[in-house]
């Protein structure tokens, strides 16, 4: 079953829809989420050549982070929850550790005396990443240009 992860499409953490939504499927990575957000406008079936490999390329470039830009351990977790669809439980069993230390390795801890800000973590940490890449942010904007266009010619 594919996962989501979102990366952030601008700077801004204050903006709650300021992200992409991505579900990665491990069969050829094919599947993207259907929420309401850029995700909404990754679904194949509603969508034009150009878009599609926009969306491809976004895909490239969020799997170059992750196997670049996270820890060992960062990386397995991803991999096995986002490409092999496992649960944070079936992770934690066949890795030996306990769920919430999957979770953290995911979500990070939280700092309860800094606001319950969380710190760490391989999404956050993948956001972040994506916030300050130019090429992402560069195919983001050509994605909701695309989008405009489609949308506006009627398909």
């Amino acid at each position: 079953m594919p996962k989501n992860f979102t990366c952030s499409s601008s700077g801004d953490p204050d903006i709650s829809n300021n992200y992409v939504e991505i579900s990665i499927d491990p069969n050829l990575l094919n599947n993207f989420s259907n929420e309401d957000s850029m995700g909404a406008y990754l679904s194949s079936h509603s969508c034009s050549e150009e878009f599609q490999k926009l969306r491809n390329e976004l895909l490239r470039e969020v799997l170059y982070i992750v196997e670049n830009c996270l820890t060992d351990k960062q990386r397995e977790v991803m991999k096995m929850t986002y490409l092999e669809g496992k649960t944070q439980n079936e992770i934690s069993n066949e890795l030996g550790k306990h769920q919430t230390t999957i979770h953290k390795i995911l979500q990070g801890n939280i700092d309860y005396n800094n606001q319950k800000k969380r710190y760490g973590g391989a999404l956050k940490k993948i956001r972040k990443l994506c916030a300050r890449n130019e090429k992402i942010q560069e195919i983001l904007k050509k994605m909701r240009d695309e989008h405009k266009v489609y949308e506006y010619e009627g398909y």
